[in-house]
This record gives C-alpha cells, structure tokens and sequence, in this order.
C-alpha cells in the first residue's frame, strides 16, 4: 500500500500546474482595480479636452469627500472626548470593548458609545469610497458627471444623518 501512495504523490508532483485551480478570495481592491482598469479604457477614447474635464470633476469629488468626512470625523471625535469627560466626571465604570459581549443599548451610555462608534466607522468607510464614472458615451459625460455627483450628494446625507443619531444619543444621555 505505502508504494501505491508513494506513486499518486509522484505522479501529482509531476503533472502541469495550470491542470490545478487555484481559488483566491476577490478583495474591494481587486474590484476597483478592474472598474478602474475598465474606466481608463473608456475613458482614452474620449478627447483630450472630456479626459481633462472627468480628471478635474474627478479630483473636485475626491477632494469634496475628504473635507466632508474630515469635517464629521472631528465631530464624532469631539463626542466621543464628551462622552468619556461624563464618564469621568460622573465614575461611571467603563466594560471593555470586547468582541462577543453584546452592548446593553438600553444603557443611555453604552447607547451613545455605540452609535458614537457606528459613525465614526461609516466615515471611515466613506472616506475610503471611490467614485468612478460610469461611462455612457462622449455625448453624455456631463448626465455622467452628474450621477457621480448625486451619488455623493446621496452617501453624504446618509452619513451626515448617522452623524446626527450620535449626536442625539449623546445629548440624551446629557440631559438625564
């Protein structure tokens, strides 16, 4: 028997390796690498003057998402400084944040700290979006150039409204 096996391990060790699949997980990076890869195709066969008109809309909206996660970054910041002077002042004794321990959210500290937590993580993730074109032809960059500015506009107020839930959890929990 152990010559049998023996052989199979020296008949596998010796066949091609592209008969091998080889499963790799698919990371966001690897995503828009491709869209971007694909966006840059599409994009050279504009003009010269539409390529620099997607460059400066581009980088306008690049830039305009960084102020304003840069803005609501501070602010969430600022709470949470607020949320830990209260604790501080009034002794409250903190449970370490700990994966698996689930949050007493009727809690109005551990409420605020969780929603203080839950913004801070959405800019994060907003900060870090991209925003490609979709490409639907020389004829319609600008109906193009406004759908990414929607979507922006879009993510924005949905952030800037988990922003304000913070908030109003942390002023709850100020005014009792």
């Amino acid at each position: 028997m152990p010559k049998v096996v023996l052989i199979a391990l020296l008949l596998l060790l010796t066949l091609p390796s592209s008969l091998f699949t080889v499963f790799a997980r698919t990371t966001p990076e690897d995503i828009y690498n491709e869209q971007r890869q694909a966006y840059e195709t599409k994009r050279q066969t504009y003009s010269l003057e539409n390529q620099k008109k997607l460059d400066q809309y581009e980088e306008e909206i690049k830039a305009l998402n960084a102020f304003i996660t840069r803005e609501l970054e501070n602010n969430t910041l600022r709470q949470g400084e607020i949320l830990d002077e209260y604790i501080r002042r009034n002794n409250i004794p903190t449970v370490p944040e700990t994966d698996g321990i689930k949050r007493n959210l009727e809690d109005p500290v551990e409420n605020a700290r969780y929603w203080i937590t839950y913004a801070h993580e959405a800019i994060a993730f907003q900060a870090a979006k991209n925003y490609l074109f979709a490409l639907t032809g020389e004829s319609n960059i600008n109906r193009d150039i406004v759908i990414q500015i929607q979507a922006l506009q879009g993510d924005i107020g949905v952030l800037k409204s988990k922003v304000e839930k913070s908030k109003q959890a942390l002023l709850s929990l100020l005014k009792k």
